[in-house]
């Protein structure tokens, strides 16, 4: 029995894609079999185990030996996602291999590494973009206007109170960013890398297996909704829980936990700016001798608070309309991809940092108190899971009829 599917469109460079990307990781893998200049970054002999993946479990000539052998095989195996006729006993395996790599590169070769640097880059880049939208704004927009000016004051306060944002501060940071290179190395580029090729084989395993049940590769849907209400089709037709009502109400409560999950870390970083801290390990003394430190710390507590508040505009009227203090955008429709792409990137880096989070709170040398601080302040499992269900209710409660299968 042959299986016809549909004949791809735009996702047709999808498998080349990953095909190129998979090649990369093989001769990769095998520069780090061989030895090359490059260091093998998911190896065990890390010292800072909050970057240890679950291949740190095996040796570096395992782990490098599987990443070459799964990143040359999976060329031909991308490509052959390219098909549109299939036959039971060819395409079963394919989707087997396919799995096999998403769990490679999509669980066990990425770490903690990921949430760090995406943490980082919104400290780095993102407050600097909000300040700048905040200021371009307030010539246009009068709600915009007086947030700028309650930022303003709040950072005059702070700077006469603390001294927080003083010039020895900066260049104290300055300095320890331009360290950070040399410091970390290429090992954030692999690890992201295996993250991205691992999305690449689970979006193509999804998409070949909508395509060997009869199912638009766009959205899913099966493509004969009068055969699916007749019970012609056992696996088609959308389930009573992906509709907007219902997704509004089971997301209503996977968004408030989404939104409570960075709280905690929020309020102890926030608590540098009193003369006692809590938590972190870290005493007033270290921050009052480390200002760049300091100013880092807060600025990651302050992403950490957004974050929160940004997660409730999944299930707010704001979440599907720019408001009015966003510039140039304000009172437009909010693009769907405008919110699943960056909160599902978000989830998948929670998950997969929860696996490095697990082999933190196993470590002998830590109490179990502590173990129970890092996982109140760090809830990655619940976090990532309660952000990924947030979203497909956000998406099952917006979607609109499929442009290819309408």
């Amino acid at each position: 029995m042959t299986v016809t599917t549909a004949r791809p469109t735009r996702t047709s460079r999808l498998p080349v894609a990953v095909a190129a990307l998979s090649l990369l990781y093989g001769v990769l893998g095998l520069t780090w079999l061989l030895g090359g200049p490059l260091d093998y970054p998911f190896g065990p002999t890390r010292a800072d185990g909050d970057r240890i993946s679950l291949l740190a479990f095996v040796s570096t000539d395992v782990g490098a030996g599987l990443v070459a052998v799964l990143g040359f095989l999976g060329v031909p195996a991308a490509l052959g996602h390219t098909q549109t006729t299939w036959t039971p006993s060819a395409y079963r395996p394919l989707l087997l291999f396919t799995a096999l790599q998403a769990v490679v590169f999509g669980v066990l070769a990425p770490s903690m590494t990921v949430i760090i640097v995406v943490g980082y880059l919104l400290v780095l880049v993102g407050l600097p973009v909000a300040f700048a939208f905040l200021v371009a704004g307030a010539w246009r927009q009068p709600v915009t206007r007086v947030l700028l000016l309650g930022v303003l004051a709040l950072v005059a306060v702070l700077q006469f109170t603390t001294g927080l944002f003083d010039w020895q501060a900066f260049r104290e940071l300055g300095s320890a960013l331009a360290d950070v290179p040399e410091r970390i190395g290429t090992d954030p580029l692999f690890v992201f890398g295996a993250l991205l090729l691992g999305a690449g084989w689970v979006a193509l395993g999804v998409r070949t297996l909508r395509a060997v049940r009869g199912r638009c590769l766009h959205c899913g849907r099966s493509h004969d909704a009068a055969g699916v209400r007749a019970g012609a089709d056992p696996l088609g037709g959308p389930p009573h829980w992906t509709d907007p009502e219902s997704a509004r109400r089971w997301g209503f409560w996977a968004t408030i936990i989404a939104a409570l999950c960075p709280m905690p870390y929020a309020l102890v970083r926030l608590t540098w700016l009193l003369p006692t801290p809590v938590g972190l390990g870290i005493d007033s003394a270290t921050l009052d001798a480390n200002p760049g430190l300091k100013l880092f710390g807060l600025g990651l507590g302050v992403v950490a608070l957004t974050s929160g508040i940004v997660t409730l505009g999944l299930i707010r009227p704001w979440g599907e309309t720019w408001p009015r203090l966003i510039p140039f955008l304000a009172g437009r429709p909010v693009p769907l991809k405008a919110a699943l792409i960056p909160a599902t990137t978000v989830a998948a880096c929670l998950l997969v940092s929860s696996l490095s989070l697990g082999q933190l709170l196993w470590l002998p040398e830590e109490s179990l108190l502590t173990n129970l601080g890092h996982l109140a302040l760090f809830p990655f499992p619940l976090w990532g899971a309660s952000l990924a269900v947030a979203t497909a209710a956000y998406y099952y409660r917006r979607r609109k009829p499929c442009p290819t299968c309408a």
